[in-house]
């Protein structure tokens, strides 16, 4: 079988391996109910203001809405293709008398207008396009990484369109923010193969746009980026991400900042963890499930880059460093939901890619997070609710660590020094 998907493809086949993966996709969601409702709220009142020109209106008042909002880049996205697709116009926007000052009843108006002009459905939609991205975002670096045009590439594709995380960021909630994101930090990561840190900074501040887990791959990278080319790398996320939220936040007079910056990772704890059992509050909970992941991603790429010097930025170190860095989160997470695992699921399937080779301890782990957050509309879901949300994180979240570092630890122990390279850090 192995050999099978090392023979080379044409470009006809590959690009007919990427529909069949989209097909995949959009199936096995629509089979499923469709993009789902969920958490759509955190982006179409923004992406339909952004379509309409209302841009005051993207982000309305924290005390009108009692949800948060998520960062720019997807919400701009969705409303450029909506005004493209010119779906609702067939009834008036609401004026800005009815948005009211400050938009203070923005959410209001815009609710009733989507009801008569029918723009729900076709914006949620548009969820699909968050798999495109990632779809791009793969192939990119399967072809940077010497895997790409071959049998491996329609396979990983429909690999990760069939794994339940990834399908259910649009069936289950509805966050193609968080496959933009991740199509962002693959392209991103191809990049860096490529010796092109500036560029791989653009699509890294695109990401952290999109969704702030890119934090978790920016941090790492910092350690890990040549001293030549620092400044580069962070000027380039630095004026990526400006370029995004500068308009938006001039607009909703800083309002989009916190969208930016903070976007909808700081909901209160809903799931049973036990990271939410432990009833931490303000400055604790912040440093521990959002610092103290990114000071651990830190901590491991400088480990690394200790051990095995330059050879850090081969395949098999440089995915295996992002994927724990991924993982890292999941052990700290106050709410743990089948998407938070999306970001590990592509990346462990791309390392077992790397080496070669399945594991089944890797299906074993996906078939453990159907159960835990069943994706199956039909039935009654006893585990869901019987179990406690706090074991399904201990089973699920060590084993992803487990799964994205022991690749990494087997490379660094098996790493031969070149006394002829020398590594300047």
């Amino acid at each position: 079988m192995i050999a099978q998907l090392d023979r080379p493809l044409s470009t006809t086949r590959c690009i007919a391996g990427w529909v069949l993966a989209t097909l995949l996709f959009i199936g096995i969601n629509q089979l499923l109910g469709g993009p789902a409702p969920g958490d759509s709220e955190v982006f179409v009142y923004s992406a339909w203001a952004i379509a309409h020109g209302h841009l005051a209106c993207a982000y309305p008042p924290a005390s009108s809405i009692d949800f948060p909002l998520i960062a720019p880049l997807y919400p701009l996205v969705a409303g450029g293709l909506s005004a493209l697709f010119r779906f609702g116009h067939s009834v008036p926007f609401p004026s800005q008398m009815a948005l009211g000052h400050g938009c203070t009843t923005a959410v209001t108006a815009m609710t009733h207008w989507s009801i008569h002009a029918g723009a729900v459905s076709p914006t949620l939609e548009l969820g699909y396009v968050g798999w495109i991205v990632l779809l791009f975002g793969i192939v990119a670096l399967l072809r940077s990484i010497g895997r790409g045009r071959s049998g491996w590439e329609p396979a990983v594709l429909i690999a990760v369109a069939c794994a339940p995380p990834v399908f259910m960021c649009v069936q289950s909630w509805l966050h193609p923010q968080d496959l933009m994101a991740m199509g962002l930090i693959l392209g991103a990561m191809a990049l860096i193969r490529r010796d092109s840190w500036a560029w791989a900074g653009v699509l890294l501040g695109l990401a952290v746009m999109s969704q702030q887990f890119a934090l978790l791959v920016i941090a790492p990278l910092l350690i890990l980026v040549p001293r030549n080319k620092r400044v580069r790398f962070i000027s380039s996320i630095a004026c990526s991400a400006v370029v995004i939220v500068a308009p938006l936040a001039i607009a909703t007079s800083g309002r989009a900042l916190k969208a930016a910056f903070i976007g909808s990772g700081f909901t209160p704890a809903e799931r049973g963890t036990y990271m939410s059992e432990l009833h931490l509050h303000g400055t604790i909970v912040l440093t521990v499930s959002r610092i103290l992941p990114i000071l651990a991603a830190m901590a491991l790429a400088r480990w690394t880059q200790r051990r095995i010097g330059p050879s850090v930025f081969e395949p098999l170190a440089f995915v295996s460093i992002i994927a724990t860095s991924f993982s890292f989160r999941l052990v700290f997470e106050e709410n743990l939901w089948g998407y938070y695992l999306m970001a590990v699921t592509v990346l462990v399937i791309l390392i077992d890619v790397i080496r070669r080779r399945f594991r089944w301890e890797v299906v074993g782990w996906l078939a453990v997070a159907f159960l835990a957050y069943y994706p199956l509309p039909w039935g009654y879901d006893p585990l869901n609710f019987s179990v406690p949300d706090w074991i399904w994180q201990v089973a699920l979240c060590p084993a992803a660590v487990a799964l994205a570092a022991g690749p990494l630890i087997t490379e660094v122990r098996e790493h031969v020094p070149d006394r002829a390279l020398t590594f300047s850090g």
